[in-house]
């Protein structure tokens, strides 16, 4: 089976072009504006029992600070338009990015929206 950590390692370094921020795995402290890649679900799809292939599923969450709504809405638009443009060849979206919503991360209230993505690893 692939080595996901080296996926989620690669696929950071290249988010990380953005110049952001970039968590390969859900952290308890972050520092907006960032990205951070958490498993999505189904998280792993095996294509035949005892073959090389697999699909590995990540949610690239994109999170702006939410102080003022009207700069957080730009912020984190400017943030989705430059991951989107990243990613590679290789990654099936699997959804549109989702409706920006504020939730509370640690003490702050942060703007955040996800992208479903899906790659196919091998051995």
């Amino acid at each position: 089976m692939a080595n996901l950590a080296t996926y989620r390692s690669n696929l950071a370094a290249t988010l990380a072009a953005a110049g952001r921020v970039v968590y390969s795995y859900p952290n308890e402290n972050i520092t907006p504006p960032c990205i951070v890649l958490v498993p999505g679900s189904p998280y792993i799809t095996v294509s035949a029992i005892g073959g090389a292939r697999c699909h590995v599923r990540f949610d690239i969450t994109a999170i702006v600070n939410a102080a003022d709504n009207q700069a957080a809405l730009a912020n984190i638009e400017t943030l989705i338009f430059s991951v989107t443009d990243l990613l590679a060849n290789n990654i099936s979206f699997l959804t549109g990015w989702s409706q920006p919503t504020v939730q509370q991360i640690g003490n702050a209230e942060m703007l955040i929206s996800q992208l479903s993505i899906e790659m196919v690893t091998t051995n």
